[in-house]
């Protein structure tokens, strides 16, 4: 019985703040109509003190409803059917705030959504960093290149791949984590990490993503270097019993070889992080290397 009524006072906690919200915001608005009522400065006065209310007011709303309403009222939903209903909430939230400062002004739906300066003022930041935003989470949503709970890796078209120095496979500047949110502007990543990284929905919706909850195991190739007097053979057959089970079987090739060591490259199908496989990876070749180096040591001895 305490728990339904615990559970009851959270779920209309969240609503009384909205009606009370409203309450307020309609009794300042009546207030400031009824003073400035029949005044020649009422429309240069009253206009943007009315927006400037129903924008706060709206605003404080608007946030309740996000942290409170949404969080809870949409969990049952499957994930993609609540990043969908989640966006949707927003937009028309945040939609009709912007029709009621505009009323607020005196600026009627008509000359809203067809006069000049609306079309003015769309052209002028249609190539801006908030439209972009608002547009690509719009694609985001609709399109679903990932959804909330999703594992994802994304590399941006301005950073192309590293060649590093050290004779390593070609490195590509991604970042990955798991998806917990997709607003109006912004996307919200835990990463590998641990760190929530905030990212504008413009620059998602122009990346190269690998949906990691999506596509399974994928390739991935390490190389290393080893001293030229270790048998290849030796090594690959220790290295490869060591590494155990993947999706595929891992393979060991030669790919350069110098004075004094040649470069292996083992390659390997997994669906964990690149940085967890390059580890185990390279600890069993370190393993393997040093047990052959002792055993040609013992060898020599005797």
């Amino acid at each position: 019985m305490a728990d339904r009524q615990r559970s009851s006072r959270r779920f209309l906690g969240p609503w009384v703040i909205v009606i009370a919200l409203f309450v307020i915001g309609s009794l300042l608005l009546i207030l400031l109509d009824t003073q400035y009522k029949n005044t020649p400065i009422k429309e240069a006065v009253a206009g943007p003190l009315r927006a400037v209310i129903i924008l706060i007011v709206g605003s404080v709303i608007a946030r309740v409803v996000e942290t409170r309403l949404l969080a809870r009222s949409l969990t049952s939903l499957p994930p993609r059917h609540r990043t969908i209903a989640s966006f949707a909430i927003r937009l028309l939230l945040y939609f009709g705030i912007t029709l009621a400062v505009f009323a607020g002004l005196g600026i009627g739906l008509s000359s809203f959504l067809f006069g000049g300066a609306f079309l003015t003022v769309v052209l002028g930041l249609a190539g801006q960093s908030m439209l972009s935003n608002l547009f690509g989470g719009i694609w985001l949503v609709l399109f679903q290149p990932f959804q909330v709970s999703d594992s994802i890796s994304f590399v941006t078209w301005q950073y192309p791949v590293l060649m590093p120095s050290f004779p390593h496979e070609i490195l590509k500047p991604t970042y990955s984590g798991r998806v917990i949110d997709i607003n109006l502007m912004y996307t919200t990543i835990v990463t590998d990490d641990g760190e929530r990284l905030v990212l504008p929905n413009g620059i998602l919706a122009q990346a190269a993503i690998i949906n990691r909850s999506r596509s399974g195991a994928r390739k991935v190739t390490v190389r290393f270097d080893a001293p030229l007097d270790l048998s290849p053979n030796d090594l690959k057959t220790k290295l490869l019993s060591d590494l155990g089970t993947w999706d595929r079987p891992p393979t060991l090739e030669l790919s350069d070889i110098g004075v004094t060591n040649y470069s292996a490259r083992v390659t390997v199908w997994s669906r964990d992080s690149d940085e967890r496989v390059r580890d185990r990876i390279l600890q069993s070749a370190w393993k393997a290397i040093s047990q052959l180096r002792e055993k040609e040591g013992q060898s020599t001895d005797s």
